[in-house]
């Protein structure tokens, strides 16, 4: 009898400790612009269904984020009711639009304590729904500029270059208590923002697995992951689908594509997932059992920043117990103290906007006494890893 007892308490024990499904996974959510004026669908909301002038895509409002909003707060209301963390990449204008009004800053404040992750997206000149900020014709010449000069000069979209774009993001960090450290950029090369790591790409069923791996651009190092798109808009054979059913039916498809990959996910890879907020708007039910399927299957999804923390050492104070830094706050003083080898180390700190104010080699202090009191962020880079601490100026 003590024996069948003892089998039934490990059998409980053994629930919850090994219930949890040791699969990786991320789901990014995407906001765009809303300035894709070749969209049928967008045109039809904001335009037939809810009288915005034909012309306001091309202006500086934000009715797009003002239409989607009530969606994104149910998106992320239904995510956490299954416990599904996301990676919510916001181009400038989402940011601009939470900035001004202190509940959507409250809202966002709760979400990233609640394990949402806070993160950019962008997308270059050449995309339809380019947000209106780029560095091209900022002094640099890029060799394709001459495609993009009557766009970028005369079609009044342009609104600044990206440190411009990217304040608002870090601007709503700020405020959130959070920093903004991963992101999918396209013209990356060109318009990534300094303070970016993680680097995310793709959309179709290939990219759905991969190794988290690093790329190299330029002088920077970034550790780079795929996702697969689940969409509810499609273009098959360069033809518009605009039918609702046909679009659920091939969203439909998708998703039992991403439900039947699960198990072939192995220890060293992640599982990636992609979806616009627009999506969610028109199909909430399509990422409603997306959710439902994870939670069912007790896989603990995770944003981008943890997944990638726990995996490669990045964003802790220390990485395989290398590198310390300290104090933290501070009154001015840094000290960094190093427990490898490694002299290739190259060293910058940025203020909360994503400028850098001190580029070095390997130093075993920094001063910050000549910098204004508030967040700043030092990031470590070695020839095989990356650290990046966020720093409290008292």
């Amino acid at each position: 009898m003590r024996t069948y007892y003892l089998i039934l308490l490990f059998l409980w024990i053994s629930s919850i400790t090994f219930g949890q499904n040791d699969k990786k996974v991320f789901i990014m959510v995407h906001f765009e612009s809303g300035r894709d004026t070749t969209h049928p669908l967008i045109n039809e909301i904001l335009f037939d269904e809810l009288g915005y002038p034909p012309d306001s895509l091309t202006t500086n409002s934000l009715y797009f984020q003002q239409v989607l909003w009530p969606a994104i707060v149910n998106m992320i209301q239904t995510a956490d009711s299954f416990n599904i963390k996301l990676t919510l990449a916001l181009q400038s204008q989402m940011a601009e639009y939470i900035l001004q009004d202190e509940g959507k800053i409250s809202l966002m404040y709760d979400w990233v304590q609640n394990g949402h992750e806070l993160a950019v997206h962008h997308h270059g000149i050449n995309h339809v729904d380019w947000g209106g900020y780029t560095n091209r014709f900022q002094g640099t010449v890029y060799p394709d500029d001459h495609i993009w000069e009557d766009k970028f000069l005369n079609s009044g979209l342009y609104r600044g270059n990206m440190q411009q774009g990217f304040n608002y993001l870090q601007q709503l960090a700020s405020e959130v208590n959070d920093s903004v450290v991963t992101g999918c950029i396209t013209d990356t090369q060109i318009d990534k923002p300094d303070a970016i790591v993680y680097l995310t790409e793709g959309g179709d069923p290939n990219d759905l697995i991969s190794i988290p791996d690093t790329i190299t651009l330029p002088f920077e190092t970034f550790y780079f992951l795929s996702h697969c798109q689940l969409l509810s808009f499609y273009k098959k054979e360069g033809e518009i689908i605009e039918d609702d059913i046909i679009n659920h039916e091939l969203a439909t498809e998708r998703l039992n594509l991403i439900k039947d990959s699960l198990n072939q996910v192995s220890d060293d890879e992640i599982m990636g997932i992609v979806f616009h907020a627009f999506d969610y708007y028109r199909f909430p039910d399509i990422y409603r059992d997306l959710f439902s399927f994870f939670n069912q299957s007790q896989v603990n999804s995770k944003s981008i920043r943890e997944l990638m923390s726990g995996t490669t050492g990045i964003e802790n104070n220390s990485y395989y117990n290398n590198i310390s830094i300290y104090p933290n706050p501070t009154t001015g003083i840094v000290n960094i103290n190093y427990s490898t080898h490694d002299t290739k180390l190259s060293l910058r700190v940025f203020d909360i906007y994503g400028k850098i104010i001190m580029e070095t080699y390997r130093t075993d202090q920094i001063d910050l006494n000549n910098n204004k009191s508030g967040i700043y962020f030092v990031q470590i880079v070695s020839s095989s890893n990356i650290v990046t601490e966020r720093i409290i100026l008292q």
